[in-house]
């Protein structure tokens, strides 16, 4: 008699756990912290904005991107800006598609080229070629993106200059993936946006994750650019970010038409992407407060899938199919509890992913997290900083 006592207070145990952890754990998510006041405004640049709007040089680095640069440079230059704007290019010597491309513009008043120096092999030329072309800005305020981007209206560029202001030093903007990009893509990416954005609007911003970035110039030559990483291959947006933002002097624009649209990455691209971003982590401040909100999201996510699966274990091995029961209406509740929460943050921002993949999705983050780390760990650590410094 008593161990049957024992036995059903287990199994009430089990089932009442398994079902709060469903209840309480899909609002510790990352998709749950949505920023909806920057994203709520859609107002462009009001009158007495565009008056006080500051000249701004526009810096892209294609290396070996005709084709962009010719579809998508057009975007740019054309952009609705009542102030002085210039675009200045900083490309490779060789790269003759390139200056085909270039020598098509040349009437432009509003395009700038410069070239990298040949005798730069020993250091990331992705960060000389920025740093040549902050160098040779004219204006204060410098818009750091890339060529494999295309703004999303032609009034980008006066949305991000309308928050310039004498006590801000970085404006911060959204990068989406185009429509071609597949789904999962474009849902880690924004997944990954959730909690930068929130270190932006709580914090001291980590890093930068897309290619929309405005600061002074002042700021990166006087705190020597990228000294401190130049060995580092990639990370161009993370490290100044990283290094120069604070908690006052940042602010982020959420607004649909300052977005930047960037094409769909290669498989190569995609990888290198993480890969990168672990190496460089290693010189980033302020790393490890990042990822704790991270770690405990996921360990709440897989705590009660570990839970309802153990659960069905348990109920299967003592024939007890009340725990059964439980286990499946934890599973439905965190299924569709997730699934809501990810799809109105996914709507927000104007991600079309069927609601059907965002619990899948939502869990296949950790795996593919595991994959790059282990990729990382068995890749030669040259492959991500010059060999000479």
């Amino acid at each position: 008699m008593m161990e049957t006592v024992v036995f059903n207070n287990i199994t009430i145990i089990v089932s009442v756990t398994v079902v709060v952890l469903a209840m309480v754990t899909p609002f510790i998510n990352g998709f749950f912290r949505k920023p909806k006041s920057l994203l709520a405004s859609t107002d462009y640049a009001n009158d007495q904005q565009k008056a006080t709007l500051p000249p701004v040089s526009i810096i892209l680095t294609p290396n070996e991107n005709a084709y962009e640069l010719e579809q998508n440079l057009p975007m740019f230059l054309n952009q609705d800006y009542p102030a002085p704007f210039q675009m200045i290019v900083v490309t490779w010597k060789g790269d003759s598609e390139t200056d085909d491309v270039l020598k098509r513009y040349e009437g432009n008043s509003h395009l700038y080229t410069t070239y990298i120096p040949d005798s730069s092999r020993y250091m990331s030329r992705k960060k000389l070629a920025i740093t040549l072309g902050i160098k040779a800005a004219k204006t204060q305020w410098v818009m750091l993106t890339d060529i494999t981007c295309t703004p999303a209206s032609d009034q980008w560029l006066q949305t991000m200059a309308s928050h310039c202001s004498d006590n801000i030093d970085i404006v911060a903007g959204y990068t989406a993936y185009d429509n071609a990009t597949s789904d999962y893509k474009r849902f880690e990416r924004l997944h990954t946006e959730m909690y930068l954005i929130r270190e932006y609007l709580k914090t001291t911003p980590y890093r930068h994750n897309g290619n929309n970035l405005m600061f002074r110039k002042d700021m990166f030559i006087n705190g020597d650019g990228y000294r401190g990483n130049l060995k580092y291959l990639r990370g161009e947006y993370d490290f100044i970010v990283n290094k120069y933002a604070n908690s006052s002097n940042t602010t982020l624009v959420l607004t649909p038409q300052s977005w930047m649209i960037e094409q769909q990455p290669s498989a190569k691209t995609w990888k290198n992407k993480h890969l990168f971003y672990l190496e460089n982590r290693k010189a980033m401040e302020r790393s490890s407060r990042h990822r704790t909100l991270f770690n405990i999201d996921q360990i709440a996510l897989h705590t009660t899938m570990t839970a309802i699966i153990a659960a069905l274990v348990y109920s299967i091995f003592t024939q007890q199919w009340i725990v059964a029961i439980a286990a499946g209406v934890a599973f439905i509740i965190t299924a569709i509890a997730r699934t809501i929460i990810g799809y109105k943050a996914l709507k927000m921002f104007q991600e079309d992913i069927s609601p059907i993949k965002v619990f899948p999705f939502d869990i296949a983050i950790l795996w593919h997290n595991i994959g790059y780390t282990i990729k990382h760990a068995t890749a030669q650590k040259t492959d991500f900083i010059s060999h000479k410094i």
